[in-house]
């Protein structure tokens, strides 16, 4: 964490090859994600194209908190094509690598 060397599935994003991780899904697929944080910082994680809500219910969000050492699970689905980023809504935690994106066709 002192490094600022953060991923996402154990992968740093990069910025010269953004689709080289790419997670693929399909249209119309109901998409689980789970965002552990392992550190001691607060992390608001952001999705691009969909809103998504907490596997408990509640409302629908693209923006949520993951406190440290907490796990945030939500679903969404996959009815936007295209090519989203998801990443760490504190920007210079995106830009050291906590970033990804999804993809799919219609």
């Amino acid at each position: 964490m002192e490094k600022y060397d953060w991923g996402i599935n154990g992968k740093q994003f990069d910025m010269a090859e953004p689709l080289r991780d790419a997670e693929p899904l399909r249209s119309g697929e109901r998409v689980r994600v789970k965002v552990s944080n392992a550190t001691d910082m607060w992390h608001p994680f952001h999705l691009h194209g969909h809103t998504y809500q907490h596997a408990q219910g509640g409302p629908r969000k693209d923006t949520s908190i993951v406190l440290p050492g907490e796990t945030l699970v939500f679903d969404f689905d996959a009815n936007n094509p295209g090519l989203w980023a998801a990443h760490c809504h504190n920007i210079y935690h995106a830009e050291s690598g906590m970033m990804m994106a999804f993809g799919y066709k219609a």
